[in-house]
């Protein structure tokens, strides 16, 4: 009996996990062509029995990665960290992408602030977190582009955490960071810590707090100004 039971339980796994299977391929529903590249947009089941888009992209073939949908001409390709590209499905153009960094001259920096999304305070960065800002911008690795706006470009979080200023020869850089990624208005992403350390940014506002407490200052500021973002 027991036997019969265990072959029973077998066979009955075998059946639902070949139905789950066979219901996890995704179906091409649409397919556009500009120049070289294929873009397929597939319908395929969530693991709820829903669905969701999927856009490959593909060249002689070959699929060669995802692309996302921008709006309802353009597409985004990231094709290498250092390499995105546009397609447009509607004129048949592609526009391709390239970092483009600033490096920031010590010399000519008047001053930096942060910002802190979170508390809603600014900051002034001492000299040597200048030094080290600016020497970390100069030898950061790019990541990736970003094609969103820039206040809520890091997608998987709500929102970025600091906001940089760089004052400079009477003019304003700003950056944005999270964690140990940051990026310019450029919209490229770049890794500002080779050992990707989560509170990279975070040692900033804490340097300068543990600073504000021994000297004595309030932290927490009567009158801020919020940067516009």
């Amino acid at each position: 009996m027991k036997q019969i039971i265990y072959i029973f339980t077998v066979l009955t796994l075998t059946t639902l996990t070949s139905c789950f299977d066979s219901s996890r391929k995704c179906e091409s529903v649409q397919e556009w062509e500009v120049r070289e590249y294929k873009i397929i947009k597939s319908k395929c089941p969530d693991l709820v029995l829903a669905h969701y888009y999927a856009y490959d992209i593909y060249v002689d073939n070959q699929k060669k990665g995802n692309v996302k949908q921008i709006d309802s001409c353009t597409f985004g390709w990231q094709v290498t960290n250092e390499n995105y590209l546009m397609l447009n499905i509607c004129d048949k153009t592609t526009k391709e992408i390239a970092p483009n960094k600033k490096i920031l001259e010590i010399n000519t920096i008047d001053s930096i602030t942060i910002f802190a999304n979170e508390h809603n305070e600014i900051k002034r960065l001492s000299k040597r977190q200048v030094e080290t800002f600016v020497n970390d911008w100069n030898n950061s690795k790019v990541r990736n582009y970003e094609d969103i706006s820039l206040d809520s470009v890091f997608s998987r979080f709500p929102a970025y955490q600091y906001k940089l200023t760089v004052f400079e020869s009477g003019t304003e850089r700003h950056f944005f960071g999270y964690n140990y990624l940051i990026l310019d208005t450029s919209k490229w992403q770049y890794i500002m810590n080779k050992n990707q350390k989560l509170d990279y940014f975070h040692s900033f506002w804490k340097q300068q707090t543990c600073k504000d407490n021994k000297n004595g200052k309030t932290i927490k500021q009567t009158k801020t100004r919020k940067p516009n973002r």
